[in-house]
């Protein structure tokens, strides 16, 4: 069943239903779909989608196109099940499995990866393999071992290569308004020749 409420790019965090599965945050999350170049058409892929929160917006830019989004926990793609649910979403496929061998073998548009791996050599192989020429790739990384080894797979593979790091701190009133970081995101994106 098709929502009828109307959303903009950049959904609140209280818009999502929430456990304890990570969540990628509005405005990182407002950078990162930004990073991403997509159409009304776009064919994108979400690597570990945890609640959904790109997909979502992916989803919702991409109305004439499909995102698929994938992950290993039963517990991520059952929210991210349920969130698509809740936005009425019909252009969302969704897998439970691991990256990149339960991916499907399509060619896409633009590629998140939402966080580190064990599998980087092997994820970035696959995007190379699956994402169309002048495609974006981006990944969302907190550590910096991640950080390194997905800069280090993508040089002298990729063009336009990117990196920010991205920390948001948010007002909570306690008494008087006191600044709540969030955790620094690295926000790397790169361009397929």
């Amino acid at each position: 069943m098709k929502n009828n409420k109307k959303y903009v790019f950049g959904i609140p965090d209280d818009e999502f239903i929430r456990d304890k599965v990570p969540m990628t945050k509005s405005e990182v999350r407002a950078i990162t779909v930004s990073k991403l170049r997509l159409n009304s058409n776009s064919h994108v892929l979400d690597i570990g989608c945890g609640t959904g929160s790109i997909t979502i917006e992916c989803g919702l830019i991409c109305s004439e196109g499909e995102v698929i989004a994938i992950d290993q926990k039963t517990e991520a793609v059952k929210l991210t099940e349920k969130n698509v649910k809740k936005f009425g979403l019909e252009n969302v496929q969704i897998v439970e499995g691991s990256a990149p061998k339960d991916i499907p073998r399509k060619y896409y548009d633009s590629i998140f990866l939402g966080g580190g791996s064990r599998k980087i050599d092997e994820i970035i192989d696959f995007v190379l393999n699956h994402l169309k020429s002048g495609g974006v790739f981006v990944a969302n990384t907190i550590l910096l071992d991640s950080t390194y080894k997905i800069l280090s797979a993508l040089e002298g593979r990729f063009m336009d290569i990117d990196v920010a790091l991205v920390q948001v701190a948010k007002g909570h009133q306690l008494g008087g308004w006191m600044m709540k970081a969030n955790n620094p995101i690295y926000v790397i994106s790169a361009k397929l020749p």
